[in-house]
């Protein structure tokens, strides 16, 4: 039950937030595909099971272009984490699914979190560290590290599900 509560919760903020960005900015159509898509991500949820890999591949390219476009960072990053969240919530959530009934599962649970917060701890300090230390870097190499990034933190998930 809280894994979907988190779930919905992260995916919504996820949305909003680049969402926001995006709009208060006036780009009024990317605002609306964002919410389009964040709706049709939360009632894929209930079908496909592969819905969850498409939105966090999306919301990051929607962050990487909000960065290219000079909207806040924090929005962009803030929404890209959540998504992260949302993503490695609707994999737990599939793999709780097959637990059995002799399983602890609120121990998993609790494991799993405990896990998860300190993936985005680690996510949210190289964040703030980035936004303090200001290097700039052309689109390339900036969306390149972007996506290394997700890609990273996203084995480490799997990994830590793995060992979870």
């Amino acid at each position: 039950m809280i894994t979907t509560v988190g779930l919905y919760l992260s995916l919504f903020l996820s949305v909003a937030l680049l969402s926001w960005g995006f709009l208060a900015n006036g780009f009024l159509y990317p605002a609306l595909g964002l919410a389009a898509f964040g709706i049709a991500w939360a009632l894929g949820q209930l079908k496909w099971a592969w819905i969850g890999s498409l939105g966090l591949a999306v919301i990051t390219l929607a962050a990487v272009l909000g960065i290219f476009y000079n909207l806040p960072i924090s929005l962009m990053a803030g929404g890209a984490l959540f998504a992260l969240t949302a993503w490695d919530l609707e994999e737990f959530h599939l793999r709780l699914k097959k637990a059995s009934k002799e399983d602890d599962v609120n121990g998993i649970i609790r494991g799993h979190f405990v896990r998860l917060g300190m993936v985005l701890a680690s996510g949210g300090g190289i964040i703030l560290l980035a936004w303090f230390m200001r290097v700039r870097f052309n689109f390339e190499v900036a969306a390149l590290l972007v996506l290394a990034g997700v890609w990273g933190i996203s084995l480490l998930v799997r990994r830590l599900q793995r060992d979870g």
